[in-house]
């Protein structure tokens, strides 16, 4: 294992640490971040390449058992590390993974679905802690492939992780440039049934709502929802019923519901 004790801060090996609660440069520079003990155990444990662990130095005594011999430790005094990152932090680690080639449709979709797989595609999604809500639940139901459509916030994004708790490391993210045609191919290619959530009068009830094969969910922006174009490119919309007066739910809880509603039904 390479330890170094950082004195210089304008070392560059600190770069990806730098401010980055007012920056989000993921896709420019290839890396994100990993926040806090339990994102650094499960970066370390996934697929991802981790470029770097930064441990503040009170807590290296803790955390340097506990990480492998391939990766590279970084170790910064308490208000150093407060420097770097321009916030108080005192979780104690931070790691810097590398961000894969990304994926997209239709090209790396891979294995055909099983007939009782549920995909979900988030379109527009564009709040940060919202999507990570929504790779929590996926995670949670036991569904691995989603697609990232135009508008939606970066799934590898420091907000998205922490929320996620990290499991969006565990799934299969896949861009989509164009979500009208990758509709049509996934239709074509493996029979997919798409619904789409829309609180429009001419939905179908969630609970009406049948499975004949794999399905694939879309969830769409937090004001405004899904687009027409998609809306009328899917092959159902469906809508959960509510009391109350109540006119619509955050997006992140209204699609843990249709998840679980999908996940459960034959």
């Amino acid at each position: 294992m390479s330890v170094s004790v950082i004195t210089d801060l304008d070392d560059p090996r600190l770069d990806a640490y730098r401010d980055i609660r007012s920056r989000n440069w993921t896709y420019v520079s290839k890396r994100f971040i990993a926040e806090g003990p339990l994102l650094t155990e499960r970066l370390l444990a996934s697929n991802y390449e981790t470029e770097s662990v930064l441990l503040d130095r009170k807590h290296a005594a803790q955390y340097l058992p506990t990480l492998p011999e391939s990766v590279e430790v970084l170790v910064l005094n308490h208000e150093q590390i407060e420097l770097i990152l321009g916030f108080d932090f005192h979780r104690g680690v931070l790691a810097c993974g590398v961000r894969p080639k990304q994926l997209f449709l239709p090209a790396d979709f891979g294995a055909p679905p099983l007939p009782n797989e549920t995909l979900v595609a988030a379109i527009g999604v564009q709040d940060p802690e919202n999507l990570g809500s929504i790779l929590r639940c996926c995670a949670g139901f036991g569904i691995r492939r989603v697609i990232i459509g135009p508008g939606t916030a970066d799934p590898l994004a420091r907000r998205v992780l922490r929320v996620s708790m990290g499991t969006a490391l565990r799934l299969q993210l896949l861009q989509s440039k164009n979500i009208v045609d990758d509709l049509a191919w996934l239709r074509e290619s493996f029979a997919i049934t798409s619904y789409a959530t829309s609180l429009r009068d001419d939905s179908l009830p969630l609970e009406s709502a049948e499975r004949r094969g794999p399905v694939l969910i879309l969830v769409g922006n937090e004001r405004y929802g899904l687009p027409e174009e998609v809306l009328r490119a899917a092959e159902h919309c469906v809508r959960i019923g509510m009391d109350m007066e109540t006119n619509s739910l955050n997006v992140s809880m209204a699609s843990g519901i249709v998840m679980h509603y999908f996940c459960r039904i034959a």
